[in-house]
């Protein structure tokens, strides 16, 4: 009867930390994910911020400028 006790509790040990395991590897996995998404949104804001350098370095009539300058039909 010991015997029986004592391989039962090996295999739920056993099914116990294959379930540990498992769900200590998706916690990893979805750290990671969060990570990568953190990393890519802040690399998106500075590449933005980096395409919008003329926006917000100079003011609304400097822009005005800038685009009536550029873009009119001149001869």
């Amino acid at each position: 009867m010991t015997k029986i006790y004592l391989i039962v509790l090996m295999c739920a040990t056993i099914v116990g930390a294959y379930f540990y395991g498992k769900s200590l590897g998706v916690a990893q996995c979805e750290k990671q994910y969060l990570q990568n998404q953190i990393n890519t949104t802040q690399q998106q804001k500075i590449n933005e911020r980096v395409i919008n350098e003329t926006v917000y370095k100079t003011g609304v009539r400097d822009i005005r400028r800038i685009l009536r300058d550029k873009y009119t039909i001149t001869e």
